[in-house]
């Protein structure tokens, strides 16, 4: 007989004994014997079956997965963009802080230094502007400065 054609045989056959009853019972020698079909005529106690095993509890449905999958990525997502955006706050604290101290050394090279205005043009200091530019660039530092 083929393989293929026993096997839904040993399914039934599996099936079947499954919820078999146990049995305990003594033999002519005095020994404890057990088993799922006694002898005839030796008095046989039917054992309690073990209690069906508890079912696994039931899954969380495909759709509350991907629910929690997705709201976790969003999650990682906002925390990469803020640890993105002090990064760079922190870059461009780095950077004023050092555009303000350059500022205060060419601003105390000597002389009435010439600027360069926001529209391109090009403007001399005098000493009250000068110590203007002094203290605005002495606030940067404090402020962007660590």
């Amino acid at each position: 007989m083929r393989l293929a054609n026993l096997f839904p045989l040993l399914l039934v056959l599996a099936a079947g004994t499954a919820g078999a009853d146990m049995f305990k019972w003594t033999d002519a020698n005095g020994n404890t014997q057990y088993g799922q079909y006694p002898p005839a005529g030796v008095p046989a106690e039917r054992l309690k079956s073990a209690p069906a095993p508890q079912s696994a509890p039931q899954t969380r449905s495909l759709q509350e997965r991907v629910e929690e999958m997705n709201k976790r990525t969003e999650e990682e997502n906002q925390q990469k963009a803020e640890a993105e955006k002090k990064k760079q706050a922190a870059a461009n604290r780095k950077i004023n802080c050092e555009n303000a101290h350059k500022n205060i050394e060419k601003l105390n090279y000597g002389g009435n230094r010439r600027v360069q205005m926001p529209d391109g043009s090009y403007q001399r200091l005098d000493e009250k502007a000068k110590q203007a530019e002094l203290e605005k660039n002495k606030k940067a530092i404090e402020k962007f400065c660590d």
